[in-house]
């Protein structure tokens, strides 16, 4: 509300004016004396009426703002109360739907192991299957364990050769390469071969002096290729596996044991089950090569469960005395994906094993 003082005051300085000129011309007059005097006070009185109004409006204006600031803080608490009230709320909900996730998970969980049954017996030593899609462990026997891998060693070297890519680049056969225990394709020094022909090949028969050709190619020498296969594994988090060769021939000489576990090679299976030039490859039951003289070579797949079992499309087989008999298998139905490691398997019970695995985990 607007201050009365300016008002006030202009009335006053009229007030005494009018009361000055008055005296001046009729102080001789009591009457009108009285008179004056008598309006002095009147005004005087209404002076100090509107001065209490004043100070009762300002008190009044005083008490709304005070009225107004409590009131916006109340409402400022109820409104925070509310905030809290409706994260609490939000809160719940989110943990009543993860509550509800995880309850239907364990439905399906519950109902997949119903539908799948118990898992087969095996007679292999080290053991793990995962769902390729999501790496669930749906069954493992001493997964942690460090051993020998044998040729599932290659799975590895396909992997790098695959990343460094031009796989229809000639590869011109060195002296080198041509020295190696077998298994081997009988490479002649000179003989020029594409990346591709050499890693279908590798994977298809498995042969040693194919693989020492291709590490040599990728990094200038095997004990290059060494140093980026243990690179590689440790950028995998594969930190139970030690390579020494590309191809998981024992050592000779003062080299160290190599080793793996179920639980890593499954992680470079799964890596290498992810790159479709290397899917093409394991899947073929045969391949034909074709070597430097132009004669042609029928190679059959090491990996048996090709042909004994429909849904089989992969990976590696492996064989040496520390490591027993090794398979890594990959199958697919109805669209679930499978990655079974059988390692220290018998030279019959590796394909049982193996087959079996796989057969059940794809039930469902």
């Amino acid at each position: 509300m607007p201050s009365h003082r300016p008002a006030l005051a202009a009335l006053l300085r009229t007030t005494f004016l009018v009361v000055w000129v008055l005296v001046a011309v009729s102080c001789k007059d009591p009457k009108r004396e009285a008179a004056l005097v008598a309006r002095e006070q009147a005004v005087a009185d209404k002076e100090s009426a509107l001065v209490k109004r004043e100070a009762a409006l300002a008190k009044d204006q005083q008490a709304v703002r005070d009225h107004q600031t409590a009131m916006d803080k109340r409402l400022k608490e109820v409104e925070a109360k509310m905030a809290k009230h409706e994260e609490e709320i939000a809160q719940r909900h989110k943990e009543l739907d993860r509550l509800e996730s995880e309850m239907k998970a364990m439905k399906v969980a519950y109902e997949t192991k119903v539908k799948r049954g118990p898992a087969p017996s095996i007679t292999a030593e080290r053991v793990i299957v995962i769902d390729a899609a999501t790496d669930e462990v749906l069954y493992e026997r001493n997964p942690e364990k460090r051993n020998a891998i044998a040729s599932t060693t290659k799975i590895m070297t396909a992997i790098l050769i695959i990343e460094k890519g031009d796989l229809d680049k000639e590869v011109i056969i060195e002296e080198s390469d041509t020295k190696c225990a077998p298994v081997k394709m009988g490479l002649k020094t000179g003989e020029k071969y594409t990346r591709r022909n050499l890693l279908t090949a590798l994977m298809v028969k498995s042969s040693n002096d194919i693989a020492q050709a291709l590490a040599r190619d990728n990094a200038g020498s095997v004990a290059a290729f060494v140093e980026r296969m243990n690179a590689k594994a440790k950028e995998m988090g594969c930190a139970d596996t030690l390579f020494i060769n590309p191809n998981g021939l024992p050592p000779i000489n003062d080299q160290p044991e190599p080793y793996s576990t179920p639980r890593d090679l499954v992680k470079m299976a799964a890596m290498a089950d992810r790159l479709p030039d290397l899917r093409k490859m394991v899947k073929l039951k045969t391949y034909t090569f074709t070597k430097g003289d132009g004669k042609s070579t029928l190679l059959e797949n090491t990996n048996r469960v090709l042909r004994t079992y429909e849904y089989c499309d992969g990976m590696k087989t492996g064989y040496t005395q520390a490591a027993g008999y090794c398979l890594v298998a990959t199958g697919e139905r109805d669209g679930k994906r499978r990655i079974v490691v059988v390692l220290n398997g018998t030279s019959s019970g590796v394909w049982k094993d193996a087959e079996a695995l796989l057969q059940w985990a794809l039930k469902a």
